[in-house]
């Protein structure tokens, strides 16, 4: 009995860090896109806002119909990209789409169709590494199969910390601008990771929308968090490799998009 209710108040408290964190991801995303559009506005017009969101604006869009189908809605209307309608109303894309909210299974997807550009902008980012850069995605792969190796020994929170650190700085390290990289190809992933970090935010009818379906993610994501603990330390183990790779790349994209808006705000005063 004493194992249950530990098991329900360690739920309790993973639930709420894991939600700070991923609101945490969401805000700075928002931030970083705000700044970066405000920046390449100010500096090249809406033509910069157009090349920056040929890529970008196309994923986002695209991003949030994928769930909407994994979580049945029914697309009533949408557009990947508006480069000349957007010039009127300022919308560079837009998917509309209803669901039943006496459907739990529906309703819940409604937050997930709208985090959905942090979570397939993230993916798409790595697919891209994986087709254009081969060498540097076959580096950081086995560098984070080795860490998820080294999850069997952990024996703390700290420790589990350590490996989130080492798969981030991987990554990083991986694509410094001064390693030895095919030139054309680095560029190319540079300008997709600069377009889709710059579009990854949360528009305000995106996070309206997630509202719906909060509180069932939130009770999903206990229930999950509470069978892995009561389970004990061998299944913990499961959900922690899940959720350092999650946060590992996030982290990265968070990263990316950081340096984007550095760059934006760089040329801006220059120019």
């Amino acid at each position: 009995m004493e194992n249950f209710i530990i098991s329900l108040k360690m739920a309790f408290i993973y639930t709420i860090e894991y939600t700070l964190l991923l609101l945490f991801f969401g805000m700075i995303f928002n931030f970083v896109e705000k700044k970066n559009s405000g920046s390449i506005y100010r500096t090249f017009g809406r033509k910069g806002i157009l090349v920056t969101g040929i890529v970008g604006t196309v994923i986002h869009e695209f991003s949030h119909m994928i769930f909407c189908v994994i979580f049945r809605h029914e697309i009533t209307e949408f557009s990947l990209f508006r480069p000349f309608k957007s010039r009127y109303d300022g919308i560079m894309g837009y998917v509309n789409h209803r669901c039943d909210l006496n459907n739990p299974y529906q309703k819940v997807g409604n937050f997930f169709i709208a985090i959905a550009p942090i979570i397939i902008g993230t993916l798409f980012l790595m697919l891209c590494m994986w087709f254009l850069l081969p060498n540097e995605f076959s580096a950081i792969y086995g560098i984070f199969k080795n860490n998820m190796l080294n999850m069997n020994n952990i024996n703390n929170l700290l420790d589990s910390f350590n490996i989130y650190v080492n798969i981030v700085l991987a990554i990083i390290s991986n694509l410094n601008p001064f390693k030895n990289h095919n030139f054309f190809q680095y560029i190319l992933y540079i300008y997709i990771m600069y377009s889709v970090t710059t579009h990854m935010g949360l528009s305000r009818e995106d996070l309206k929308n997630s509202t719906s379906g909060l509180l069932l993610f939130l009770l999903l994501l206990y229930i999950i968090n509470f069978i892995f603990i009561y389970l004990g330390f061998s299944y913990q183990i499961i959900l922690m490799r899940v959720l350092i790779s999650i946060f590992s790349f996030l982290t990265v994209a968070m990263l990316f998009a950081l340096i984007t808006m550095t760059i934006s705000i760089l040329v801006e005063n220059l120019i």
